[in-house]
């Protein structure tokens, strides 16, 4: 793969954006790192986030990242992925860490990396204590991990909207978030990332809960489309596993 590129420097990709420019630094794997987000610091983000009010969140790590990892070329997109720029943004032969909080953008990027021949796509989200970590992989044009549409109706039929398309004076809808689920979120992403650098493709999904310190991964090899309720099944089953089992 030739470039690594985060979307969403929030919660999730802020916790991403150093450990991973930090391995990626001593490694020979990729080199070229492209930050998107369009979002800037607000005053309520300084709970879990660390960056002056008024900032780009890209460019805010950008300079960060830059001046620690100098064997790294970081480069940084200050707007939102939209249907007109995601060519530009997401070439093949990538990796994307997705960390963004809205399934509107999840299914953006995933059709167009469906349309990609080389491209590894890890997603991830939370709520206040559980969340998942999504992966799809194409490999020489082959599909080896399945869209992240395919097992989640919410995604492929979304109810919200992407940033690009709200007015100046909307906002997102958004809820209470824990840092320490942001946390494992990206702590659960980078261990994909860590197995697909090692050309192993195993987990299509990550279902994980804090309150139970617990993660249960799948892998789907078909193409059919869980339902709601079975998705939801499929979640709880995971947050009631024991840590001691």
């Amino acid at each position: 793969m030739d470039a690594l590129v985060i979307i969403g420097l929030g919660g999730i990709g802020g916790a991403i954006a150093e450990p991973l420019c930090r391995y990626l630094d001593h490694t020979a794997y990729i080199k070229q790192v492209k930050l998107i987000d369009g979002d800037r610091y607000e005053a309520r983000n300084s709970e879990r986030q660390q960056a002056a009010t008024g900032q780009n969140k890209a460019e805010a790590w950008a300079k960060r990242l830059s001046g620690s990892f100098r064997s790294l070329t970081v480069s940084t997109v200050a707007s939102f992925i939209t249907p007109d720029n995601i060519r530009l943004y997401l070439p093949d032969n990538s990796i994307v860490m997705l960390g963004v909080d809205n399934h509107a953008t999840r299914k953006l990027v995933q059709e167009h990396c469906s349309r990609l021949r080389n491209v590894v796509l890890i997603s991830g989200g939370n709520d206040y204590y559980d969340g998942n970590v999504q992966v799809f992989a194409k490999k020489n044009g082959r599909v080896l991990l399945q869209p992240i549409t395919c097992f989640h109706p919410e995604i492929e039929s979304p109810s919200d909207r992407r940033p690009d398309e709200l007015g100046c004076d909307e906002e997102l809808p958004s809820s209470p978030q824990l840092l320490f689920t942001n946390f494992m979120a990206a702590s659960l992403m980078l261990n994909e990332l860590y197995l697909v650098l090692q050309d192993q493709f195993q987990h299509s999904e990550v279902y994980f809960d804090i309150r139970a310190n617990a993660a249960r991964s799948l892998t789907r090899t078909n193409k059919l489309t869980l339902s709601t309720k079975e998705a939801q099944r499929l979640k709880q089953r995971s947050s009631s596993i024991r840590v001691d089992e």
